[in-house]
């Protein structure tokens, strides 16, 4: 299509507002986004107990480890996880300590993948759905402990993705020998929980409190695009 001005045609195609074309490329990647990880929310702590609304409380602590070193404030990791019937996926959002405690409804939670951000991508790990947190009707607060994440990868490893990112369906065609490798453990224990809360002036008796068990599978979790 062609515009006049002065007697001189323009084609319209070249007069496309950048902000417009810079918002459709956005809008292109939260599209991605959303068919990959589905509809997500954050899962956001509460500050005090009224915010509950009759709801449960779930609880826990995340730590996070890349080639046997840890990571302060868990930088480049999120966890994901969802309800079993539902399809939509939260994502917590830990305090600087690691530590998360939302409400929830009755009802079975999986961690469903983790996601670790680089500087050249990011690495999506699935996680197998053995993972259940039951939160039961007669549940006050339920403590999943704290949940150990380690990434290792080799420097073979990190080079061979660099070197085949940019191909699609990086990483899937590598060696399983050069996939990294994702290690999902859970340490029981309650009792820093419970001081945590109650410094916190949640309101929480330690005797409302149930420990959830958690069966992650042996396996290693390997990344897919």
């Amino acid at each position: 299509m062609l515009i006049e001005k002065m007697g001189i045609c323009f084609p319209t195609e070249n007069l496309i507002n950048p902000g417009i074309a810079f918002l459709s490329k956005i809008l292109v990647v939260l599209s991605l986004t959303t068919l990959l990880f589905g509809c997500g929310t954050t899962a956001y702590n509460i500050k005090s107990a009224s915010e509950l609304n009759g709801n449960k409380l779930l609880t826990g602590r995340f730590i996070f480890y890349n080639d046997d070193v840890h990571i302060e404030n868990g930088e480049g990791f999120s966890v994901f996880f969802k309800e079993r019937e539902d399809k939509t996926l939260r994502m917590f959002q830990p305090d600087e300590e690691g530590y998360v405690y939302i409400p929830v409804d009755e009802g079975q939670y999986y961690i469903s993948r983790i996601k670790y951000n680089k500087l050249n991508g990011h690495l999506l790990f699935p996680v197998h759905q053995t993972s259940r947190i039951n939160v039961d009707v007669s549940d006050t607060v339920v403590n999943f402990a704290t949940i150990q994440i380690s990434l290792q990868q080799n420097i073979t490893s990190k080079i061979a993705y660099v070197s085949t990112y940019g191909y699609p369906y990086a990483g899937k065609l590598m060696p399983s020998s050069l996939k990294p490798e994702l290690n999902i453990t859970q340490i029981p224990g309650r009792d820093i929980i419970h001081r945590y809360m109650l410094l916190s002036k949640l309101d929480i008796l330690p005797e409302s409190v149930r420990d959830e068990f958690i069966y992650f599978s042996e396996e290693v979790e390997t990344p897919f695009r």
